[in-house]
């Protein structure tokens, strides 16, 4: 492969530099990674507000996912929940009138039967 020879200014060869360092990469790792990644994501280097939409972009994305996952699937899964307390509830409430019931009965049939 060969190379090629860019001129930068001082400063930018000097943020290079931090770069590298901060991605033990070296200067040509680092500069084929730069532009692999403005061509991947289309973003323009010069408009530091085109990633700032792409971040919004995202988070609303997010938001959506997050919202359709509530419709879908959170919200029946609650009222089946609550549906099943009620449930149970029910029928806890009659089986404890049933047996209190047949307590009495019980307890009553038994003071007859003493009589």
């Amino acid at each position: 492969m060969s190379y090629k020879t860019i001129r930068i200014y001082n400063e930018t060869f000097d943020e290079l530099d931090r770069l590298c360092s901060t991605y033990k990469a070296s200067k040509t790792e680092l500069t084929a990674a730069m532009c692999k990644y403005f061509i991947n994501t289309g973003i323009d280097p010069n408009d530091p507000s085109d990633v700032t939409s792409e971040v919004k972009k995202l988070k609303n994305q997010l938001i959506s996912f997050i919202r359709t996952q509530e419709k879908d699937k959170l919200n029946p899964l609650i009222k089946k929940q609550d549906l099943l307390i009620d449930r149970f509830m029910n029928y806890m409430e009659e089986e404890t009138v049933n047996k209190k019931f047949m307590m009495e009965l019980a307890q009553a049939i038994v003071d007859k039967l003493k009589k």
